[in-house]
């Protein structure tokens, strides 16, 4: 197992940061593909398709070029519409990670860092909704360093963050497709709140939903003694927090 420490962002990271994001959605897009084909609908019209060529064609082969056309015409748009997200979030708050999250009250960025290596992030910022709710963001793990609890790590140094800055809940995003990501919060003590349909057409029509899951702070259980070594070589934050718990206020949710 690597040996890790997490740390405050520094404006040297910018690049690793940036290019650890893509390389973590890109890493998504063939379970994307598989989510997508797996859909009743698109097995069906794939399926009549098939045999509406078969019929007419009388030919195989020209059936499985037609097939290989549509799969390949779908395998196109669907990249199209990934590089799509990954050039939007690009241009939001990782396009300025010190002003979003290093320059605003109760935000941090976090990385994971093995022998000189950004290899994960993390960050957080109070909610534009609710303000006793911090958000997590940008979770990403490089794929080599995972399963050494890197991911649970960064977990929880937003969650200790969270309750010095007196947050009482933490909320998070994540797709229908990172598995693992779901089953991290389940374990970490997160609960699913809501499914959020995306906007765009394709997200639509593919049912690609995002999973909201919420921790509540307040009722933390009793740190567990495993975890006492990730929290070992954390470097926390050292702004004073913006507000009180008393100005925060409680929010049910």
């Amino acid at each position: 197992m690597s040996q890790f420490q997490i740390r405050p962002y520094r404006d040297s990271d910018y690049q690793a940061v940036r290019q650890l994001y893509v390389t973590g959605v890109q890493q998504h897009f063939a379970r994307a593909c598989r989510h997508v084909v797996k859909q009743p609908w698109i097995q069906g019209s794939l399926a009549l398709t098939l045999s509406l060529v078969l019929i007419l064609s009388r030919s195989l082969l020209f059936s499985g070029f037609v097939m290989l056309f549509l799969l390949t015409c779908g395998w196109l748009l669907l990249r199209y519409f990934w590089r799509g997200i990954i050039k939007l979030n690009l241009m939001q708050d990782l396009q300025d990670i010190r002003s979003f999250y290093m320059q605003q009250p109760d935000s941090c960025f976090w990385v994971a860092e093995s022998s000189g290596l950004v290899v994960g992030t993390v960050g957080a910022a109070p909610s534009n909704i609710w303000p006793s709710v911090l958000e997590l963001k940008r979770m990403n793990v490089c794929e080599e360093f995972r399963g050494q609890g890197i991911a649970k790590a960064l977990c929880l140094t937003v969650l200790d963050f969270a309750q010095r800055s007196h947050f009482t809940h933490i909320t998070l995003g994540t797709s229908v497709i990172q598995t693992e990501a779901q089953n991290l919060y389940h374990k970490m003590g997160y609960r699913l709140v809501d499914t959020v349909q995306l906007p765009h057409f394709l997200a639509k029509i593919t049912n690609y939903n995002i999973y909201r899951y919420q921790y509540q702070v307040s009722a933390r259980p009793e740190l567990h003694p495993q975890d006492n070594p990730l929290r070992e070589n954390v470097t926390h934050c050292t702004r004073t927090p913006n507000t009180t718990p008393l100005q925060r206020g409680r929010t049910d949710q």
